[in-house]
């Protein structure tokens, strides 16, 4: 090849080269430009009950506008994602599950995850009663933070998941509520995405100690009762939500068997669902990959469900 043949050749490297630099220069990081793009307003009180104060943050798409009044929220309303957090009703709060907010976040949603009150300080069916007091915070504050009543999808790890279940199955809170604010509403989800929660307590209490049975359901003649008023599974009609479900198939903290026992019960009612199991791994101990493959799971799931 001549010299004068050759430049035109390393001139189209080189504007080759120049642009796969300039767009790796231009690729926007995705966690940079949350900040750039969700405002988080924190420690909101949405109930309260004796001397305690329970409160949630909220993730809102936003723009900021570097003064007063520094964020401008979208006027579009958006997927909602009610997320309540782990710790067998007994311990944990809402920051300690934050990074499980993240993808929807970065996909601009809108996000509540909210603390309720433990086993310490209340029966199950009142920790059900706060998550489903959270859901009633977003329908009541829908207008403010632009979240759409029609896409509100509950979520949860654990305990969580099983809050997450409840919040979204329960059509009648009269069991649920104490004090003097009622929930005067229909409160309805577009789908639950439960990890790794438990459905049938009568079932799952099998595997408790005794000390943790007393502590969750009692030890006098209501115990029975109370886990069966607290099961998701006795909640699920034809007209339930959608159910995704990811869970270890080694978990003995929230046994496996959990989560075939509810599907089987959602199928049976004709309801939309879907289990992901994941091989050889407990209570939650998955990798990188196996996380990034249920979020894909997840998202394939919404998108089915109507939820973009």
């Amino acid at each position: 090849m001549q010299k004068s043949e050759l430049i035109p050749v390393i001139l189209a490297v080189m504007l080759v080269s120049f642009i796969h630099s300039n767009a790796q220069q231009n690729t926007i990081d995705p966690v940079a430009s949350l900040y750039s793009n969700t405002q988080v307003v924190s420690n909101i009180e949405y109930k309260k009950f004796d001397s305690v104060h329970l409160l949630l943050d909220v993730y809102v798409p936003a723009k900021r506008l570097g003064e007063p009044p520094w964020v401008e929220y979208s006027n579009e309303r958006k997927p909602t994602l009610l997320f309540l957090h782990g710790g067998g009703w007994t311990s944990g709060d809402k920051i300690s599950r934050s990074l499980f907010l993240m993808p929807y976040v970065s996909k601009g949603w809108c996000v509540v995850t909210a603390n309720y009150r433990h086993l310490n300080q209340t029966s199950l069916t009142g920790i059900i009663g706060d998550a489903r007091s959270a859901l009633n915070w977003i329908y009541e504050n829908a207008d403010k933070y632009k979240f759409d009543t029609a896409k509100i999808i509950t979520s949860g790890e654990s305990a969580g998941g099983h809050l997450a279940l409840m919040a979204g199955l329960v059509t009648n809170d009269d069991p649920f509520q104490q004090g003097n604010k009622k929930i005067n509403r229909s409160l309805k989800v577009a789908g639950i995405i439960n990890w790794f929660g438990v459905a049938d307590l009568v079932k799952a209490s099998a595997s408790w100690d005794a000390g943790y049975y007393k502590l969750v359901a009692g030890e006098n003649a209501s115990a029975g009762n109370i886990l069966n008023l607290s099961s998701p599974v006795n909640y699920i009609t034809s007209s339930s939500p959608p159910v995704i479900t990811i869970h270890g198939d080694q978990d003995k903290a929230a046994p496996y068997d959990q989560a075939p026992l509810l599907h089987n019960k959602l199928k049976q009612a004709g309801v939309k669902n879907y289990l992901l199991t994941i091989t050889g791994k407990k209570h939650g101990n998955f990798d990188s990959e196996e996380m990034t493959i249920a979020q894909k799971e997840i998202w394939n799931f919404l998108k089915e469900i109507g939820i973009q």
